[in-house]
């Protein structure tokens, strides 16, 4: 062994042995100066007690000292804890990590340190930016509601955010997506100064950020940019702290700062809030900006016991605030109790179970001062939605005592309507008034030729009600034909007498500009009980409106989480989640709105088709299709047709699949039924040729095995199979070549590679070709459009009739 290699290696071995001994050398220290403290405190309280002082006295001052020590040595800020953790590096992990349990192991998130020091070096110029945005947009907002406030000096601080871990989802929920999760803290030494006409009344230092920022790449296409845009926003609420000095840290006035801050950032970021920003224009803004709810959390606030005496009666008001994303819910408050039952029920649109969080906070209500805080809590949904964990009691953080307890039940989102019926039961037989039984989504796109008020053009605004719902979209400054772009999902207690309210008001004046009625019940007569992109009155036949809606019925459903990480590429994924399929279903929905609303032809759906499948496929030709059933895989049994279904050209059985994890199109040509026999001196040898159009791109064509390589050989072949000599020589396998026949069976799958967002662009054309060695001809020509076949969510096997040749060969 090389000495000069050795060397090193027991140097730097002998530094980390000095490193151990001096951290144990440091921990006895500290251990013995904590021991003579306590013994010098004790050793005080005999000597007064010896003298024959008071004994009470001594042994209160002592014990008193003992836990002011305590609570200090205990004391922490959890953002500030995971700052620092997350600057310690790999060689500072490694020193303490044998002081670790075994069982503690690190979250499924990557650290990204390329991240931190690339935000560390844009640091100074995005602080840059930031104060110009505080001194130009933020301070001529703020100066609308309080007039003369300003910002003084604004100073950021030198140090920068820091991403404490990442996850990129490689199973996603949409398919059609990329979704990445960061950690992200910020523990600043900022400082901001502000002021009212002139006069400085405080300033905020030292704010604290913990959040999750998700991050969604979508939709994914085969053509440049091939990231059709973005959103963000906070999957929960974020923690702030910050400090207040000056007047501002006057408790009531700083309280209210606080509020309006988180506000603010709920208001903007928090789920159902988010930021998007369209990459490509061929990407409709409603699949960006349209919520895409995975299912609907329903909780049963039932109980709670043991809690803190907060009133001088030794009583309690207590009441519980419950909040997931920017979505809050309140209980009442139930006086002079400490085991309060408020049996209140709540629900929370979910975007993600996996990772969005229920928090509840418990305050005891005061009239004359501020709420008193009495503990809190998180709870992840995933946990909690699984059957055998629904009913659980929580204690309660940041208390002495107390506890709570809570029910949850997960309810997936169903388009049949049947299922109606069983959640009214349900309602009534819990005999709640507040529950829902189905769940509104809409979107709210453009309206058109506004009145004026007062010879201006308005600042309007859109105000929806469903019962006792309401909510408003953003406003639209100056114009007479606003472009809100704007999702919103709401709860509905009773769809079939409850209706959708929606008024255009007038932001200066508060003037009605246009009103809408529309009873829910409507959409139970149309597909999949929602409209795209649908035009309506506003009163007045020259104002218009379009919207977008859909209607999901809450059904109880069973949470599972699919852990495996992996999908075979030769077919797809059969166990994925309940709640990932229903989350399909809604993002189907939102993809439907940029093709147009209505198909040329809708071919009947068979009688053994199950109520909740979607339509098939139309056929631009407007040929009608056979009825059949759809069934599960490829193998299933066939039939073949009966004579008296015999159409002039022919019949063909396709099975049509998408496969959203894989991004493909799955098509298999099975056979060709009753092709007509023009002379019976000159049978056909049929083939199939595929071709899958779409605007704008390039065709993508296929032909099935038997596609007339061979027709130059044909008449050879015919001889060969008299003559058992040329016919040994040639050995042409029967299989590969169908000919003489009006009845051929194929067999072939061709898989096209198209996202989903382009699915509903795209045309496929199967044209049925006889080709012969000196001639050929079109047979007949199937044209499916594709625009509603997404929503199909198993292999669909169906019988076409050939039409005439629409589409060019």
């Amino acid at each position: 062994m090389d000495s000069s290699n050795a060397e090193p290696e027991l140097s730097s071995f002998d530094s980390e042995v000095d490193e151990k001994q001096e951290k144990k050398k440091m921990n006895m220290k500290t251990v013995a100066t904590i021991f003579a403290k306590r013994a010098a405190l004790f050793y005080l309280g005999y000597l007064i007690c010896y003298f024959s002082f008071s004994v009470t006295l001594p042994l209160i001052a002592i014990c008193t000292l003992v836990w002011f020590e305590m609570q200090n040595a205990n004391k922490h800020n959890k953002i500030s804890s995971k700052s620092k953790a997350s600057s310690l590096t790999k060689r500072d992990l490694l020193k303490v990590v044998d002081e670790l349990p075994s069982w503690v192991t690190f979250p499924d998130r990557e650290r990204a340190e390329w991240l931190n020091e690339i935000i560390a070096q844009l640091w100074p110029s995005l602080c840059i930016y930031i104060v110009k945005l505080c001194r130009t947009k933020l301070q001529a907002k703020i100066k609308k509601k309080f007039e003369g406030f300003g910002f003084g000096d604004i100073d950021f601080g030198k140090k920068p955010p820091k991403i404490d871990g990442v996850k990129v989802y490689n199973r996603t929920i949409t398919k059609d997506s990329i979704i990445i999760d960061f950690d992200i803290y910020y523990d600043g030494d900022c400082k901001i100064d502000f002021s009212v006409s002139g006069t400085q009344i405080g300033c905020i230092k030292d704010f604290q950020l913990g959040a999750e920022l998700r991050l969604v790449l979508k939709p994914l296409m085969i053509k440049t940019p091939i990231i059709g845009g973005i959103q963000l926003f906070f999957l929960n609420t974020p923690d702030i702290n910050f400090e207040l000095e000056g007047i501002s840290g006057i408790p009531g006035f700083s309280y209210f700062i606080r509020q309006k801050i988180e506000e603010r950032i709920k208001k903007k970021l928090v789920f159902p809030n988010k930021i998007t920003k369209r990459f490509s224009k061929s990407v409709e803004a409603v699949e960006l900006k349209a919520l895409e709810p995975a299912g609907v959390l329903r909780v049963h606030v039932f109980e709670a016991k043991d809690l803190e005496r907060k009133d001088v009666t030794g009583k309690s008001d207590p009441y519980v605030v419950l909040t997931v994303g920017a979505q809050e819910c309140k209980t009442p408050v139930i006086k002079r109790e400490l085991n309060p039952k408020w049996d209140y029920w709540c629900e929370f649109v979910i975007l993600d179970p996996l990772g969005q969080h229920l928090h509840f906070k418990m305050f005891d209500q005061d009239d004359l001062n501020e709420d008193d805080f009495m503990g809190s809590g998180i709870v992840e949904i995933h946990n909690v939605i699984k059957d055998g964990e629904n009913d659980k009691w929580f204690n309660l953080d940041n208390a002495k005592h107390g506890k709570i307890h809570f029910r949850f039940f997960w309810l997936g989102l169903s388009p049949d309507v049947d299922a109606l019926n069983a959640a009214s039961q349900e309602t009534k037989l819990l005999k709640v008034a507040n529950i829902s039984t189905a769940l509104l989504t809409i979107y709210l796109d453009t309206a058109q030729n506004l009145q004026r008020v007062k010879s201006k053009k308005p600042d309007p605004y859109a105000v929806l009600t469903v019962g006792k719902l309401q909510q408003k979209s953003k406003v639209k400054k100056h114009t007479c034909d606003p472009m809100w772009e704007q999702g919103f999902s709401m709860l509905v207690a009773d769809p079939e007498n409850d209706s959708l309210n929606l008024s255009i008001l007038d932001k200066g004046s508060d003037a009605k500009l246009g009103h809408l009625n529309y009873p829910l019940k409507d959409l139970f007569e149309t597909i999949d009980l929602q409209i795209s992109k649908e035009e309506f009155s506003l009163g007045n036949p020259t104002e218009k409106i379009y919207l977008s809606l859909q209607l999901r019925i809450l059904t109880n459903d069973n949470f599972e989480i699919d852990d495996s990480e992996t999908e075979s590429d030769n077919e797809p994924a059969d166990n994925l989640s309940r709640h990932q399929s229903t989350r399909s279903s809604s993002s189907r929905f939102h993809r439907q709105i940029s093709t147009s609303s209505s198909a040329s032809h809708t071919p009947p759906k068979s009688p053994s088709t199950p109520t909740k499948s979607a339509p098939t496929p139309d056929l631009e030709n407007e040929v009608p299709a056979r009825k059949s059933s759809v069934r599960s895989n490829n193998s299933a049994p066939v039939r073949s047709p009966s004579f008296k279904e015999k159409t002039e050209l022919g019949q063909m059985e396709v099975t049509l699949h998408y496969s959203a994890p894989r991004q493909k199109l799955i098509v298999t040509v099975h056979r060709l039924s009753n092709i007509p026999l023009r002379d019976p001196n000159n049978i056909p040898d049929p083939y199939v040729k595929l071709k899958l159009t779409a605007p704008g791109a390039n065709k993508i064509k296929n032909k099935t095995k038997c596609d007339g390589k061979y027709s130059e050989m044909m008449s050879l072949y015919r001889l060969a199979t008299k003559i058992p000599v040329l016919w040994s020589w040639l050995r042409m396998p029967q299989q590969q070549v169908i000919m003489d026949n009006c009845d051929p069976v194929f067999e072939e799958t061709f898989e096209y590679l198209v996202s989903n967002s382009d699915l509903p662009n795209n045309k496929l054309v199967l044209t049925v070709k006889s080709k012969k060695m000196f001639h050929s001809y079109i047979v007949g020509q199937v044209i499916i459009n594709l625009k509603y076949f997404e929503r199909i969510n198993e292999p669909y096997r169906e019988w076409y009739d050939l039409a005439q040749a629409e589409d060019s060969d």
